[in-house]
């Protein structure tokens, strides 16, 4: 049976073009360690005027044990 670890990173930063390099910088520091990404969860509120709004994310990262 495969076992799986979890974890799990809070994301400040947009995920835009703005942030991206330093964005897949993240992701690629998780994957040289074996972490896989499997989910990103925004974290939504309400912004300005009412509007919905991403107030930050959580990323999922998974990688099997041994």
């Amino acid at each position: 049976m495969q076992t799986w670890k979890y974890a799990v990173e809070t994301w400040t930063l947009g995920i835009t073009s703005a942030d991206r390099e330093e964005f897949e910088d993240k992701l690629n520091e998780y994957g040289k360690q074996g972490w896989e990404l499997v989910n990103i969860i925004p974290q939504v509120g309400d912004g300005p005027s009412g509007r919905i709004s991403v107030n930050f994310n959580q990323i999922v990262f998974k990688r099997k044990v041994d």
